[in-house]
């Protein structure tokens, strides 16, 4: 699952163009590009699941910009979902 950034640099611009873009980036190479001052990551919507989520009230929708590595542990700890992504399929 990408994470979608917006690129700030000159370098990052010729790469991939000037709108944000969707990269599929570990969190190593993530935290490399923004330390390097090449993207920004761009605020998504999310669905609060928990009643213990401080950014927000369980049921309400946040807008957050978070690093991959964070968002990945909220979504398997079930205390978010990307808002207008498919919900995962049970197994079972």
């Amino acid at each position: 699952m990408g994470n979608l950034y917006a690129p700030t640099s000159e370098r990052a611009k010729a790469l991939h163009g000037e709108k944000p873009v969707e990269l599929d980036l570990t969190a190593i190479e993530e935290a490399d590009q923004i330390g390097a001052g090449h993207l920004e990551i761009v605020p998504r919507t999310y669905r609060v699941l928990s009643n213990n989520f401080a950014a927000g009230e369980q049921g309400s929708d946040v807008d957050l910009a978070m690093p991959v590595e964070q968002e990945a542990a909220l979504i398997q700890g079930g205390h978010i979902e990307r808002v207008g992504a498919k919900p995962a399929k049970k197994k079972g």
